[in-house]
């Protein structure tokens, strides 16, 4: 049979012909038309993205009986040998079955030799991360001093396996992914061409799976063809290749609005017995949260969205039961699954254990609100609690106002507690200070602090501490509140069972609780508000 798969029969022939890459066929360009061509050159990227296909171009490139060129005739002797892989002083060699330190040597015996024909000596290396350490160290010194008109090009999938020694006597060029656009288009091309009808939205579909892969994308499209014929639908495309269709992807996404465990995973079943691959299918319910987040956060989305298969009307009317920040997580969690997936023998399940997680996420709270709310629910259950002035020897009342607001009104009682918690939100460590204190007078108008160790007297009497206190009582009271340091060092802070009637303010705190830890607060919240912790 004389039939050729269509990345053979399709592979550019000139730079001009290649997908993608301009970076790439921009530099290369100016350096023949320059004369600056490199004696070694290192291709890396993801596999079908034209690594292969770029050394051969520069291999005609070079030795086309009218060149130097960059477009090279196609017709000439060197030409068609190389195309077919003919000539003698273009070499192509296989890293992963030539890996020897013994293969190298051999190589570089070769190298020696004048060519036979052609303008210049090419080796093209591919999979070169492939060569043991000795067949690396044996060809540097070739590599960085070849004999005259001896080319090297090596490429590779893994660059990270090249030594540095190599790296460094080649110039290096990175292959990108090729977009989902640039492949459709060739694939439409292709088809226009050998006349084959096919719709849109199923290059689409091949595409995506192709992955940036231009040579995976052109297999599967044989592959369709050869199961369909010379009419292609987006049905045989989605039944060829286990795809799931836009309408299961939108029904998914409603059973997942209305919190629907079990006809979530009823419908994975289903899948699964349709013979659909789930990995595609997470695939593809990971690119239709996205498009929701796009339509959610973007006033014109069309331009934005990945594909145009999805209905704009329904993905409006879904985004708006999301939040964005939920839709962020739903991705985060979809994208672990597939990774989970791929090592894991029982895939169903581990994707039917992230579509529960999917169902109990719920939007971000802000921890702020959450503790003030947390402090609001707690302040409304807050007795009010005595406190003795032993100046007048007569009970004053105080109560915790709203920590929300941060202000109360010049009617409303003075809290010592409060006080001592905007202190240690400014300055967290002056809340030590206060803790040796005793409070005799609270009341709207003036405070009375009693120090009996000297030294923390004089650091809290300090012109900028007093006015920091005045300035804190204020943000909490709403007014002016007078400041006064005592200091009686005639009596000792007492201790034991005695310092609960000393400190008598402190007594609030007592009833109330302390200060709680932010685990505690967290736990408070979900008590309250329900929901989950997502780590």
């Amino acid at each position: 049979m004389d039939f050729q798969v269509s990345a053979r029969k399709w592979r550019p022939q000139k730079f001009s012909e290649l997908i993608g890459q301009e970076h790439i066929v921009r530099t290369l360009s100016n350096a023949i038309e320059l004369e600056r061509v490199s004696h070694a050159f290192l291709f890396s990227g993801t596999r079908g993205v034209g690594k292969t296909t770029t050394a051969r171009i520069i291999a005609r490139v070079l030795n086309c009986e009218k060149g130097p060129t960059i477009d090279p005739c196609g017709v000439c002797t060197f030409c068609t040998e190389i195309t077919a892989g003919n000539c003698i002083d273009v070499q192509e060699i296989d890293g992963a079955s030539n890996n020897g330190v013994q293969e190298v040597r051999d190589l570089i015996d070769n190298v020696q030799y004048a060519t036979s024909a052609a303008r210049y000596k090419v080796y093209i290396i591919d999979e070169v991360h492939m060569l043991s350490k000795s067949a690396f160290n044996a060809l540097l010194k070739t590599l960085e001093e070849p004999p005259p008109r001896v080319i090297f090009i090596f490429a590779t999938t893994e660059l990270i396996k090249i030594p540095e020694t190599i790296l460094s006597r080649c110039q290096c060029f990175e292959f990108k992914p090729l977009s989902q656009p640039q492949i459709t288009q060739q694939l439409e091309l292709i088809c226009e061409q050998e006349n084959i009808e096919i719709e849109k939205r199923g290059l689409e579909d091949i595409s995506k799976i192709g992955a940036g892969s231009m040579r995976d994308a052109q297999s599967l499209l044989d592959q369709v063809i050869a199961y369909s014929g010379r009419k292609v639908n987006s049905e045989s495309v989605e039944a060829v290749l286990g795809i799931v269709g836009g309408n299961t992807l939108e029904t998914f996404v409603d059973k997942l609005i209305d919190r629907q465990p079990a006809a979530l995973v009823s419908l994975i079943q289903e899948i699964v017995r349709q013979g659909k691959d789930l990995g595609l299918f997470c695939r593809s319910l990971m690119e239709y949260l996205r498009n929701l987040l796009i339509v959610k956060i973007s006033k014109e989305p069309e331009g934005l969205l990945n594909s145009h298969t999805y209905s704009l009307e329904i993905l409006k009317k879904q985004a708006e039961k999301f939040q964005a920040d939920e839709l962020q997580v739903m991705f985060a969690i979809l994208t672990r699954a597939e990774m989970e997936m791929k090592r894991s023998s029982l895939s169903q399940m581990v994707f039917e254990m992230a579509l529960l997680r999917l169902i109990e996420t719920r939007p971000f709270q802000k921890i702020d609100e959450l503790i003030n709310k947390i402090n609001q629910s707690e302040n409304s259950n807050i007795q009010s609690l005595p406190v003795q002035s032993e100046s007048s020897n007569s009970q004053e009342t105080f109560s915790a106002p709203n920590v929300a607001q941060n202000t109360v009104s010049e009617s409303t009682p003075v809290s010592w507690k409060q006080i001592k918690q905007q202190v240690s939100r400014t300055k967290p460590f002056f809340e030590h200070y206060l803790e040796k204190c005793q409070v005799p007078v609270l009341n709207e108008k003036e405070i009375h602090l009693v120090f009996h160790d000297k030294f923390t007297f004089d650091l809290v009497e300090t012109p900028e501490n007093i006015q920091f206190l005045k300035e804190t009582a204020k943000t909490v009271c709403g007014h002016d509140v007078d400041i006064k340091l005592i200091l009686d060092t005639s009596q000792p802070p007492a201790t034991g069972a005695g310092a609960e009637k000393k400190k008598t303010v402190d007594n609030e705190e007592t009833e109330t609780g302390k200060q709680k830890s932010e685990s505690e607060i967290i736990q408070d919240a979900l008590d309250i508000f329900g929901g989950v912790v997502v780590k």
